[in-house]
């Protein structure tokens, strides 16, 4: 079940512990099952969706990944290859073409951005210019590519946000309690949330601006409130949801991976926590009936679905269940409620140029969201 709280294990019982005297808050408890959307399929048929989207410009469209590799443009029945990287792409549970984020002047400037699996399963983050002449091969820019030591916690997302900055998740490399201890480390790329100015001259400059994370495989802004939701897949016990600030100038958030999973201290993760700000989840939930592996979403700001409006919508990739919860004012969230509708394989919670609900299913169907019949 949903996580109502829990004290670190072993708290305040070793006086030689450097965490020993760190208490996490008690998170909400969940209120029961909610009805506050319907899902209906736009699209099926398709490749292990990672990602739906629309693209600036292009209204009429969905924009979907295929996790081998492909980028297809769906127009009701009709589908078209925009990106083939099928020959670059390494593909596995959780390698290959993960994640697109179209430039804000898409429209006019034709970029947008991809984060994959290369075939050595290292992290690329490759910017495409997209020519108007079809049949032309798209401009390419490499904006990162990093080592990854294993084969899991590639991260996934990369978006532009309200800054106009390019923002990038990557997990920890993979394995087991970060062995490596990479989350924590701050010379390390890995475990963080990095961003960068890619309309800049010159090569970008990372910089992190979330650190000690597992995988972070989903996260979204909220743009009117300056504010990150970020869904971290979590390692034997549970899944977690963060929100943060968003403050570019200051030092990293840390959220306290590997010595924390959720709010449970983990006597595998280290004892060390690098400088920062410690921030706490605002949810959290068990490996329990089928859950295993959180999908982030995003606070719904459109108006098919009145009844969710404000609220922040996630799921869990392995049971297929949604939950919505509401954001208290400043920070935390409360009424945390299980909703009716289900997306098997959930991959990515997205939304259309007007704010609707999209939902991606790795069994090959797009979901889009309508108002709750009956309410």
């Amino acid at each position: 079940m949903l996580i109502a709280g829990a004290t670190a294990a072993g708290c305040g019982k070793d006086p030689g512990d450097p965490l020993a005297g760190v208490r996490p808050p008690r998170l909400p408890a969940p209120k029961g099952a909610a009805h506050h959307f319907d899902l209906r399929p736009v699209a099926r048929g398709l490749v292990r969706p990672t990602w739906v989207g629309t693209a600036p410009g292009d209204s009429r469209s969905l924009w979907v990944l295929e996790q081998p590799g492909r980028l297809v443009r769906v127009q009701g029945r009709t589908r078209r290859t925009v990106i083939d990287l099928r020959s670059e792409v390494k593909v596995g549970a959780e390698q290959g073409l993960l994640a697109a984020a179209f430039h804000p002047d898409f429209a006019r400037n034709r970029r947008l951005v991809v984060h994959f699996t290369n075939r050595r399963g290292d992290t690329r983050v490759v910017e495409l210019r997209l020519p108007r002449r079809r049949g032309a091969q798209p401009k390419r820019r490499l904006l990162l590519g990093e080592r990854h030591p294993e084969e899991n916690h590639n991260g996934g997302t990369v978006t532009f946000g309200p800054d106009g900055r390019l923002y990038l998740g990557l997990g920890d490399g993979g394995g087991a309690f970060d062995p490596r201890r990479k989350a924590q480390d701050p010379r390390s790329r890995l475990g963080k949330i990095l961003s960068a100015d890619v309309d800049a001259p010159g090569p970008p400059r990372w910089r992190a601006l979330v650190m000690g994370l597992r995988n972070p495989w989903r996260f979204s802004f909220d743009a009117g409130l300056n504010e990150m939701w970020i869904g971290d897949v979590g390692q034997d016990a549970a899944e977690e949801i963060d929100r943060i600030q968003v403050e570019p100038d200051e030092r990293p958030k840390n959220l306290g991976w590997g010595p924390f999973e959720g709010t449970t201290r983990v006597r595998r993760g280290g004892d060390r926590l690098h400088r920062g700000e410690l921030v706490w989840p605002v949810a959290a939930y068990r490996h329990e009936r089928g859950r295993c592996s959180v999908t982030g979403g995003l606070v719904y700001r459109g108006s098919r679905v009145p009844a969710l409006a404000g609220r922040y919508v996630f799921g869990d990739f392995c049971s297929g269940e949604l939950w919505s919860l509401k954001p208290k004012p400043g920070e935390g969230a409360e009424d945390l409620r299980r909703e009716r509708a289900k997306v098997p394989q959930l991959t990515h919670i997205g939304a259309d140029e007007r704010g609707e609900l999209l939902m991606a299913s790795s069994s090959g169907t797009i979901y889009r969201a309508y108002a709750a019949r009956g309410r």
